[in-house]
């Protein structure tokens, strides 16, 4: 039998792909292999089907007003106008060129939590899957999203907040609810919204606590050296700048020296764009010694025509890091750090004994979880028991796993307190960013005041009060050294007994 013809697609052997002209493929339009996700060919509905939504898209792509109206449709999904969706679009729309590009990403990421609800990442999967075969998942679109804001006044802001804060977390909850302010805000001075005062104005929300977790001198130690014995050493390099430095894991993989000054080093902030010129630590200018002769040497091998401007280069591609592929050596750095690397087993052997470790570990927390469950309502004192009880069998079972290891001797000693169990009584981990925390910690430790502080990592002046709160607070060396004041003034104020 004759293969069907349908517009924009073509057989090969009974199976479908769609193939289009030069004018289509210009226009973005890619040819490719009809497939479902699962991997089988497109039965014949489905080319059918494929074929007329590819016509309509086909016409959609044609002229710059139906392209615009397209692009407005598959953004705003379903809803209707006039909603927070197209206020959200057209406060976007709006940015200024001065808004940095941290900025938008982060507010890009909680208009996406306005719009659309949570995916699983089987069902992310599912849909990146079916848009490389040219099917369309719709996004379950949140309720909000389709509201007026009309609608929308203190109680339905309040109920928002309390939503976000069980679908995803009371950080992202409230970053969620400074936005939808944002564009608010900007839509009453807009002639097109017109919107009444904002109604989030005067209204207060629960702050959630912060992270505040300092990495030790051997865990940092520990995770240099894994870096160095899985062949990263920039990654170790980057771990350098944030213990000396305090900048963000975003500033320190596009860090670049410009201080012509012996002995200092100065770098601009990618989000306050502030030049931060500090005296370089005798530690870190050994470390970036070395970077620089291997930044030589990665320039020669690749046969680069300049070597990089940035301090952290890839040793692949000669270039700074993606945020994302460093985040994924990260991962890799660290479960080699945990679990360590034995005296007799090569690299590969050894790398792929922490990732069963790490399969392992995860497991094993499952059954920890149901084991000492905590319930929503129990008291603090129960809480911090349960957390407790968590964290001794977490390092009941490190110490079984090394103990079944039978291990002689080891090239790089595991360091199993990377992994920890956090206030919340969640498995947590050491992260490349809490390198921040623990440079404000050491230098309050050290005695720098806050505006020392402020100065060396380039948090604003304004936020010193914070500072205090989330980092001072808890320095328990300075509230000893207190009490022992203390208890000399009181003898000095007659008390000797």
């Amino acid at each position: 039998m004759a293969n069907p013809k349908f517009p924009y697609v073509a057989w090969r052997d009974g199976r479908p792909r769609s193939k289009h002209g030069p004018r289509q493929r210009k226009r973005g339009f890619v040819d490719q292999d009809l497939r479902n996700p699962d991997g089988s060919w497109f039965t014949l509905e489905q080319a059918a089907e494929f074929s007329d939504r590819r016509v309509a898209e086909v016409k959609a792509s044609r002229g710059a007003k139906a392209a615009e109206a397209r692009l407005r449709v598959e953004a705003a999904g379903r809803l209707t106008r006039n909603t927070v969706a197209d206020l959200l679009r057209d406060w976007q729309n709006a940015w200024p060129a001065s808004m940095s590009e941290a900025s938008r990403r982060s507010y890009r990421k909680c208009v996406s939590a306005l719009l659309w609800q949570p995916e699983t990442p089987e069902q992310r999967k599912a849909r990146k899957d079916a848009e490389r075969a040219g099917l369309r998942i719709d996004r379950q679109p949140e309720d909000i999203a389709s509201m007026p804001p009309a609608a929308i006044g203190k109680p339905e802001f309040r109920a928002l907040h309390a939503y976000m804060v069980r679908r995803r977390g009371a950080h992202m909850a409230r970053a969620v609810i400074a936005t939808l302010s944002a564009a608010w805000t900007w839509g009453t001075e807009s002639t097109h919204w017109r919107l009444p005062p904002n109604p989030r104005l005067d209204m207060e929300f629960e702050t959630p606590p912060g992270r505040i977790v300092q990495v030790t001198m051997p865990e940092f130690m520990a995770l240099v050296a894994a870096a160095d014995t899985i062949g990263r050493p920039s990654i170790g390099d980057c771990f350098y700048l944030g213990l000396f430095t305090g900048q963000r894991q975003t500033d320190r993989l596009r860090m670049k020296d410009e201080s012509n000054v012996e002995g200092r080093h100065a770098f601009r902030q990618s989000k306050t764009r502030q030049l931060v010129d500090i005296k370089e630590a005798p530690q870190l200018s050994a470390r970036l010694d070395q970077a620089r002769v291997r930044a030589a040497a990665v320039t020669l091998r690749l046969g680069l025509k300049k070597r990089p401007e940035e301090i952290v280069i890839s040793e692949e591609t000669g270039t700074r890091y993606a945020e994302k592929t460093y985040g994924n050596h990260i991962i890799a750095v660290r479960w080699l750090a945990i679990f360590g690397l034995p005296e007799r087993m090569g690299l590969a052997e050894g790398t792929a004994r922490a990732e069963a470790g790490a399969a392992e570990l995860r497991a094993i927390w499952k059954q920890l979880k149901a084991k000492f469950a905590l319930s929503p309502g129990a008291t603090p004192e129960v809480h911090a028991a349960i957390v407790g009880s968590r964290t001794q069998a977490l390092r009941d079972w490190f110490g079984e796993f090394q103990a079944r290891q039978d291990n002689v001797g080891w090239r790089l000693r595991p360091c199993p307190s990377l992994a920890f169990v956090n206030d919340r009584g969640d498995l947590d981990f050491k992260h490349d960013q809490d390198l921040r925390d623990t440079c404000v910690m050491l230098l309050d430790r050290a005695g720098c005041d806050l505006l020392t502080i402020c100065d060396i990592t380039g948090h604003s002046y304004s936020s010193a009060q914070t500072i205090v709160k989330h980092y001072r607070a808890r320095n328990a060396l300075r509230a000893d050294v207190g009490i022992d004041r203390l208890v000399l003034q009181v003898r000095k104020e007659g008390m000797t007994g």
